[in-house]
Formats: C-alpha cells, sequence, structure tokens
C-alpha cells in the first residue's frame, strides 16, 4: 500500500494536467484523476512494465475520458430520437431530415477505424482543436488536420454511396 501512495503522489499532478488538457474542466479532471488511481490500485498487478507507470495511468485516464464521452454521445442519440417523435407543426419533415442525415453521419464516423473514429469524433463532436488532438495522440497538429480531413472524406464517400 505504501507503494501505491509513492505512486499517487509521484503522479497526481501529471495525470490530473493531461486530464485537464483533454477535459478543459477542473472538476472532471479531478473526478477522472481519482477514479483513474482507484482503478489502477486495483490493476497495479496487471501492470506488465511495457510501458512507463505514467504512460500507463493516463492511458487509464483516457480510457475513463473516453468512456464518458461514449456515456455522453448515447445519451444525446437517445434525447435527439426522443425529439426526432415529438410533432413540431412549423416545418416537421426539414428537422426530421437534418436529423436522419446527422444520425447517418454518426453511425458512420462510429464504423471507422482508428484513430478517424477518435479524430473525427474530437474535432466535430466535441468541437476540439486540430492542435489538441494532436496533443492527445502525441503527434501534430497537422497530422491531426490530416487525418481528419481523411476520416471527414471517407464518412462523406460511405453515405454518398449508400444514397
Amino acid at each position: 500500500m505504501e507503494e501505491f501512495e509513492e505512486i499517487y503522489r509521484l503522479y497526481f499532478t501529471d495525470v490530473w494536467r493531461y486530464l485537464l488538457k483533454l477535459t478543459h474542466d477542473e472538476n472532471q479532471a479531478e473526478e477522472i484523476t481519482a477514479e483513474t488511481f482507484f482503478r489502477a490500485m486495483n490493476a497495479i498487478d496487471r501492470f506488465s512494465g511495457r510501458s512507463s507507470l505514467k504512460t500507463w495511468l493516463c492511458a487509464i485516464a483516457r480510457n475513463i475520458w473516453l468512456d464518458q464521452i461514449r456515456e455522453k454521445k448515447k445519451f444525446t442519440d437517445m434525447s435527439d430520437t426522443a425529439m426526432m417523435r415529438i410533432p413540431d407543426p412549423s416545418d416537421h419533415e426539414q428537422e426530421t431530415a437534418v436529423k436522419m442525415q446527422a444520425s447517418a453521419v454518426l453511425e458512420t464516423a462510429a464504423k471507422l477505424k482508428e484513430p478517424y473514429r477518435t479524430v473525427f469524433h474530437l474535432r466535430f463532436i466535441d468541437n476540439r482543436s486540430f492542435k489538441e488532438i494532436g496533443a492527445y495522440f502525441g503527434k501534430s497538429e497537422n497530422w491531426a488536420c490530416v487525418t481528419c480531413h481523411r476520416a471527414r472524406q471517407t464518412v462523406r464517400r460511405e453515405i454518398n454511396g449508400h444514397e
């Protein structure tokens, strides 16, 4: 237990700062950091040493963050679906068409291979900058821009091919 307390003391700030860059929210970063160390403590015996402890902890943190994004997306998708069932006297047909198109884009993007799927999500769902996306992957801003462009092209090609 003392060893894990040392790990916590050494890496807490690094993990929190990493999450703050991802979330842009101090409270969310603190919440995920706490969950990260809780999960790490329960899984420390499975740490293989193929990466540094800091890298391992940041990977756990990133996975927790991505899980939260997925849950938020599921909730949003369910809300959108429920909203589509409510008749809108103003222009229901146009609104429905737009929601169906948006749904098709999200479904197609969800089928992209990594890293395209995550880059697409970070850019168009979370409104992250290319600089933030590049930093998230440990790559350049230009890499993020090119990867996002390729993901967008793939989604566009898939949707146009199915019309």
